[in-house]
């Protein structure tokens, strides 16, 4: 049997940088040296200088391929350097190179298991440093092969750019060129050519940057360093994934390039901001703030903030209601959230579900309104909507409410004195969004319970689409958009749904206190999420930390700012959001949510949309839902309509009708009521 022999590229397929750009690590070398008084000039200039010393020096050999020895020539004629200090800086670069690799560890495994099986396992490089060099890299990142052999462009005097050193390696090995199994990364190196020799390729692509990533690693907005060591601890994340199902590579890929870079500035902030103020606590609320909770602790333990980071269990439906003591327009205002829109599906009994009320025990108010038992699961159509307001300020429903209300308050005050919120530390809440109700209800409950702070609560939130009018002294700050600011960013913020699938949790959500002994428990709705489980939010939180933990390892947090974070997380949610690949809609967009906070209904959060669906979308700009991810829906999409349409020609004909329903309004009043009811 005809042995085979397989052979690795060595930069970008066996080993990768931290760096997003193999000469961003001369921009590095350039700020070390300046430090080493070496050079005098910024490390951009050394950076461009080094580059175009390595084109003089290829210009200057005969056969095109250089050692680093000759580049530090070139450099130490244009720097006026001794011997000794073009030496010095020369080893300068060749440690930083080695601090910068890691293993590609899909190849890696690859290399081991080839090994296992007694396969022949070579290396190839086009590359300006030595074999020996080369060959440590290899060593000291596990992915040399006792008995392997290196061959190296520079000492050859042939490179794999012009076809040569395939020859070269086949005449060594003793082998024909179909016994010999290529693995590489260049299209143009390590497939193109091979397979002119005759070679057989395995080409790999994963080590590339993806979209994500060379927009960041190419933004120069971002400072150097700063753009390039986040895309790299991406990529370098991405490929860190073990993921053998196709969508949940999708999900890791996504998460480490796009979702684990926006939570890890918002939690950042969280912080800076946390630590400016004094806070030495911050409370992460449940369910948005579990995995937030976990890039937190990283960061603390990496960049040494002294919080106290911890989970609180609460939502909407475990604090809105202990909190209500009257019913006035701010609490009709949760209770009755979405009547005003058909996109939600509504019924008696989810309603009166979110103030734990039973339609059983109002039974004769409702049929009195026209509700019989009959009605009570059925979506409301919007005449019946307008009913509810007149019927939760009948004075029999409002004594139900409040009284139902004093019952459960006691348990969540309870649980809040066991957490830690009487004993004095300062203290600071974080959410996701979106318009601080929330902590409104919060503050009350401490309000009621006598250990409200002097000083109010403040609240970290991602964005705020809206505001509440704040309890007494609370604060409310957003990151990343923030309703007063009236900035650019609200568009992607749009798709709210998507950002709370990112901050998805393990578990149901809370939905009232128990109290066992001494102890005070959550009541959840469900032991476990089983929908984000088996959707791959374990896959989703893994990849966010991994990330947490690449950044922390590759920048210190004095090479880190807010305002870096931020614009990062700009460029990373317009092009997730707004232009999401098929892949990443149809996996995304499959996430099966609920936009009620009693979870009566479920549905996709980037459903495919029937032609019925287009059709009340383009006549009446109603969606099938309020809370979907409408440009992932459009790359779902495979009818003609959606295709030819996309989501800039289906908004911009949605606001031609908006801007003639406004015209006819303006003109003929009675005849635009008519026509928008």
């Amino acid at each position: 049997m005809q042995k085979t022999v397989y052979s690795f590229d060595v930069f970008e397929t066996s080993l990768v940088r931290v760096w997003a750009k193999p000469t961003d690590l001369f921009w590095e070398l350039g700020e070390q040296l300046r430090q080493r008084k070496l050079i005098e000039i910024s490390a951009d200039s050394w950076q461009q200088m080094r580059i175009k010393a390595e084109s003089a020096a290829r210009e200057a050999s005969k056969t095109g391929e250089v050692t680093v020895e000759q580049i530090y020539q070139q450099l130490a004629g244009l720097l006026g350097w001794s011997t000794t200090q073009a030496q010095q800086a020369m080893h300068n670069e060749i440690a930083l190179e080695l601090a910068s690799l890691r293993p590609v560890p899909a190849i890696q495994k690859r290399i081991q298991a080839l090994q296992q099986a007694n396969e022949r396992v070579i290396y190839m490089s086009d590359m300006y440093l030595s074999e020996e060099t080369i060959r440590t890299f290899l060593k000291e990142n596990n992915v040399w092969t006792p008995g392997s052999r290196l061959y190296v462009s520079s000492e050859i005097g042939v490179s794999k750019a012009n076809g040569k050193l395939f020859p070269h390696c086949l005449a060594q090995e003793s082998i024909k060129a179909s016994q010999l199994n290529h693995i590489g990364d260049n299209f143009h190196s390590d497939v193109k050519m091979a397979k002119k020799q005759g070679v057989k390729v395995e080409p790999i692509s994963q080590t590339h940057l993806n979209r994500y990533e060379e927009q960041i690693a190419n933004n120069t907005q971002l400072p150097l360093k700063f753009r390039s060591l986040l895309a790299g601890a991406s990529r370098l994340t991405r490929l860190q994934s073990q993921e053998t199902s196709p969508d949940k590579q999708v999900i890791w890929d996504t998460t480490a390039s796009a979702v684990a870079p926006m939570l890890f500035g918002f939690v950042y902030w969280c912080l800076v901001e946390a630590q400016k103020k004094g806070i030495q606590r911050l409370y992460f609320v449940a369910r948005d703030g579990q995995i937030l909770q976990k890039i937190a602790q990283v960061i603390c333990k990496k960049w040494e903030f002294r919080i106290d980071c911890r989970y609180l269990y609460g939502s909407r439906q475990a604090w809105h209601l202990p909190a209500l003591q009257k019913i006035g327009e701010d609490e009709l205002c949760w209770l009755l959230d979405g009547i005003d829109s058909l996109e939600n599906i509504l019924s008696i009994r989810s309603i009166f579900h979110r103030v734990n009320i039973s339609p059983e025990q109002i039974q004769e108010i409702l049929s009195r309104y026209g509700f019989p038992a009959d009605k009570w699961d059925m979506n409301l159509q919007q005449h019946e909507r307008n009913l509810l307001r007149q019927i939760v300020i009948e004075k029999e429903v409002t004594e139900l409410i409040i009284s139902t209300a004093a019952t459960y308050r006691d348990k969540v005050i309870g649980y809040f004195r066991q957490e830690g919120l009487d004993d004095g530390v300062p203290f600071s809440f974080v959410d996701i969004g979106w318009s601080g109700n929330i902590q409104r209800s919060f503050s009350k409950l401490l309000k009621i319970a006598g250990f409200y702070p002097e000083s109010g609560v403040s609240g970290f939130y991602f964005a705020l689409q809206f505001r509440v009018k704040p309890f007494q002294n609370d604060s409310l700050t957003a990151y990343f958009y923030d309703v007063d600011k009236h900035d650019d960013l609200f568009f992607p913020c749009r798709y709210r749904c998507l950002f709370e699938l990112f901050v998805a949790a393990d578990h149901g959500s809370t939905m009232s206190y128990d109290q066992c002994g001494d102890m005070y428990i959550p009541v959840l709705r469900s032991p476990k999420n089983e929908k984000a489980i088996n959707w791959g939010i374990y896959v989703l939180q893994d990849a966010v930390v991994k990330f947490a933990e690449q950044i922390t390892k590759n920048l210190t947090e004095q090479e880190c700012t807010n305002d870096l974070f931020l614009k990062a997380a700009e460029i990373l949610a317009k092009e997730l959001v707004l232009n999401p690949s098929f892949e990443e809609a149809k996996v995304f967009g499959s996430f099966v949510m609920s936009g009620d906070q009693t979870e009566q209904t479920f549905y996709q959060l980037a459903p495919i949309y029937s032609l019925a669906d287009w059709w009340r979308l383009l006549l009446y700009s109603r969606h099938p839902h309020r809370d979907i991810w409408f440009p992932a829906s459009i790359a779902r999409d495979k009818t003609i309509l959606g295709t030819l349409l996309g989501t800039k020609k289906i908004n911009m004909i949605r606001q031609i009708r908006r801007d003639f329903l406004d015209a006819l309004k303006r003109n003929f009043p009675q005849k635009a009521a008519m026509k928008t009811t």
